[in-house]
């Protein structure tokens, strides 16, 4: 089957100075992983696995400065006008989409709010996992950026790689690792497109859920609801169709970058371990005991789930029983893509 890209079709957005200034320098900043699936994939269930791996560096928690960096008009004055006013007001704003998402998780106690999976919103989430609230050292932080924004250029190579350095201050942990960054945000397409055409030196883990599965959570999500409706179904299918497509496009181009595991493999607690193993292989890293449980700064998390229920089913030890969605339903190019995907996983 023909895959096409649909995220970003205007290629000449990036041609212009504040992406072309200094590109020649992507390709040096130091080996980076993200983790980036469409969201409700499992994007927090890979990195909660990854997480406490001696190898890797600690993630804090998602962060919204690369999509929110792609959304800007750079042909507009204002911006750099904005940028040279405050350049770290305007940097650490991308953090939370239009807000300071680190500064409101020091300074504030969020733990009886909502996590991320539980509700659909277009600013970054607070809590990523359910009751659960890292203590980060957002000083340091703050200490970085100003640091490396002090003599920067207005172009995304100074952006981005000031950023980057700051989230590792967030965990106040060393730093030698094999991997130097880790970045993770659902949904980055042409980001990723971006970074591997001008040579990044990434690995990016691309999780992707079955749709039958993926229906009801996103809908849960969305629309608070777990019908199979005409309008829901529409909404949903699109979303799924066209993030699978595109990192499927990414993954055929680039190969080595991109890694596409199946969320199923890595929810089942019986194959865990030797898929998280794989996942390690091909990231060229040693397996660590607490790979095989989720985790966030070493510490035991509930899944960021879109069902309050299921929470509590584990917390009991529960079996939680999933939504059945009839195959007479399932799109009818389903198939084909998702047997596409099982030929390039892994």
């Amino acid at each position: 089957m023909e895959i096409t890209f649909s995220h970003e079709k205007n290629i000449n957005k990036y041609k212009i100075p504040f992406f072309i200034k200094k590109k020649n320098l992507i390709k040096k900043i130091p080996k980076t992983l993200f983790v980036s699936g469409g969201s409700r994939n499992g994007n927090h269930l890979v990195w909660s696995l990854l997480d406490g791996n001696k190898d890797l560096p600690t993630l804090a928690g998602e962060d919204k400065f690369l999509s929110s960096l792609f959304k800007i008009n750079f042909n507009s004055k204002k911006v750099q006008k904005k940028f040279d006013k405050n350049n770290l007001n305007f940097v650490k704003k991308l953090s939370g989409g239009n807000f300071d998402k680190w500064k409101k998780i020091h300074n504030e106690n969020l733990i009886k709010e909502d996590w991320a999976g539980l509700k659909f919103t277009k600013k970054a989430p607070l809590l990523e996992f359910p009751k659960f609230q890292p203590k980060i050292f957002y000083e340091k932080y703050i200490a970085s950026l100003k640091k490396n924004l002090e003599n920067s250029t207005f172009c995304f190579h100074d952006l981005y790689l000031a950023n980057l350095e700051a989230l590792l201050k967030l965990s106040n942990k060393k730093t030698n690792h094999a991997y130097k960054f880790i970045y993770a945000e659902s949904g980055l397409r042409k980001e990723i497109l971006f970074l591997l055409k001008n040579g990044a030196n990434i690995k990016c883990i691309v999780p992707i859920r079955k749709f039958e599965d993926f229906y009801f959570s996103k809908c849960k999500n969305m629309f608070n609801s777990t019908e199979i409706k005409k309008k829901y179904l529409k909404e949903i299918w699109a979303q799924w169709r066209n993030k699978t497509l595109d990192y499927l496009y990414i993954k055929e181009k680039y190969p080595k970058n991109i890694i596409l595991v199946l969320f199923e493999d890595l929810e089942n607690a019986n194959k865990r371990d030797f898929y998280i193993k794989k996942i390690l292989s091909k990231l060229g890293l040693k397996y660590n005991n607490i790979n095989s449980i989720a985790t966030s700064f070493k510490k035991k998390v509930y899944p960021n789930s879109s069902f309050k229920n299921k929470i509590e089913k584990l917390k009991k030890k529960k079996k939680f029983n999933p939504f059945k969605f009839s195959d007479q339903l399932l799109p009818r190019s389903y198939r084909k893509i998702y047997n596409k995907v099982e030929k390039l996983k892994y």
